[in-house]
C-alpha cells in the first residue's frame, strides 16, 4: 500500500516530490513485526497506536531505532 501511496504522488506531482515525501505505515505495528514493516523499501515510519499504550511494547519499539 506504500508504493501505491508514493506512485499516486508521483503521478500527480513527480517522482522528486514523490522521492521526498515520508510514507509511514499506519497498521498494527508491535515489537514483532516492525522489523518486517521497516524492510518494506516504500515505508518511511510507523504512526504507532496501541503499542504507544503499554510501555514494554513502545520501549521496544523505540529499541528497534536506536
Amino acid at each position: 500500500m506504500c508504493k501505491v501511496v508514493r506512485d499516486v504522488v508521483a503521478a500527480d506531482f513527480g517522482q522528486e516530490v514523490a522521492d521526498k515525501v515520508r510514507v509511514q505505515y499506519g497498521g498494527s505495528v508491535k515489537p514483532e513485526n516492525v522489523a518486517e514493516y521497516m524492510a518494506c523499501p516504500d515505508v518511511d515510519g510507523a504512526l504507532v497506536g496501541g503499542a504507544s499504550l503499554q510501555a514494554d511494547s513502545f520501549l521496544a519499539l523505540l529499541d528497534f531505532v536506536k
